[in-house]
């Protein structure tokens, strides 16, 4: 134990010199041979630390957990020597794709609860909506609508829901390939949560979408998906509201970080235009799942 806090301690004083992998949701740097996480709140360390204690017991590859500081919301993970299969930096190829979803598959099926809860969902969902109205006042007549729309659908397409767990950013950026191994391994598990295995599909589908990918590539995933699982019901719709609601919440990031329409950020423009339902590349996307979904039936 000692020997992880002296590497902690000798982590903040040398950190400009360590290596930066991620500072996004909070710091991840590989320092000594070591992964430390620095989480900006004590639910996403929570989070992070159940889904890979989970994870850990089951066929998927995760890292392993080294150390604990909870008085600082850091942990310490082994280093998985790899590629992480980044968006920004490569083009995937339909085999990784398909598996990528089956590994997705996979991982819906580890826990699938016969409990259904969707109320606790559209509570969660609707209580998130208030704070985005709030923040989005000012730019009422952009958003009014899209805004009523999450609001009218979460309370609709909830119906039945079965629950599974959850990775919460279930996208390349987030998987490693370790060659020697011929193994994944998923990574960063702060999002982790039981609820609607939808959410990890569009966060997927988010990347295809905004990464110039073409429904092959789409098919090739959904056919790694359906390998070991029936795609979750109403997907399609589903997909048109989590596009939303996810694009009202980086409108809202966005304009709390103060750079909203001064920024030339491409990934809020892109954000800014979903939410207004107003991006071709959504209805792209949207007319591919419905050609996949109908070729099932």
């Amino acid at each position: 134990m000692e020997n992880y806090l002296d590497l902690i301690n000798d982590y903040f004083k040398k950190k400009n010199d360590s290596i930066c992998f991620n500072s996004f949701s909070n710091d991840v740097r590989l320092f000594q041979n070591h992964i430390i996480k620095t989480f900006n709140s004590r639910k996403r360390l929570e989070s992070c630390i159940v889904g890979l204690q989970i994870m850990s017991n089951t066929p998927i590859n995760v890292p392993s957990i080294q150390f604990i500081c909870p008085e600082r919301n850091i942990i310490i993970e082994n280093y998985i020597d790899g590629i992480a299969l980044n968006e920004y930096t490569m083009h995937l190829s339909k085999k990784s794709l398909y598996e990528i979803g089956q590994l997705m598959g996979y991982f819906h099926n580890i826990n699938v609860s016969s409990h259904e809860d969707e109320d606790a969902w559209v509570i969660t969902l609707l209580s998130d909506m208030m704070q985005i109205r709030q923040v989005l006042a000012p730019y009422e007549n952009d958003f009014f609508a899209s805004i009523s729309f999450v609001e009218n659908e979460c309370k609709r397409i909830f119906k039945d829901l079965h629950f599974t767990y959850v990775h919460g950013d279930f996208r390349p950026g987030n998987i490693i390939w370790n060659q020697s191994e011929e193994k994944y391994y998923l990574i960063d598990f702060e999002n982790f949560m039981i609820g609607d295995p939808i959410l990890d599909v569009y966060k997927m589908l988010s990347v295809l979408k905004s990464f110039d990918y073409g429904f092959d590539d789409v098919k090739a995933f959904f056919d790694g998906y359906t390998s070991m699982r029936e795609l979750p019901i109403m997907m399609v719709d589903k997909w048109i509201f989590y596009d939303v609601y996810y694009s009202l919440r980086s409108v809202r990031r966005a304009i709390n970080e103060k750079h909203f329409r001064n920024s030339d950020d491409r990934y809020i423009r892109n954000a800014d235009l979903s939410a207004q339902r107003k991006n071709p590349k959504t209805f792209v996307m949207t007319n591919w799942l419905e050609r996949y979904v109908n070729r099932l039936h």
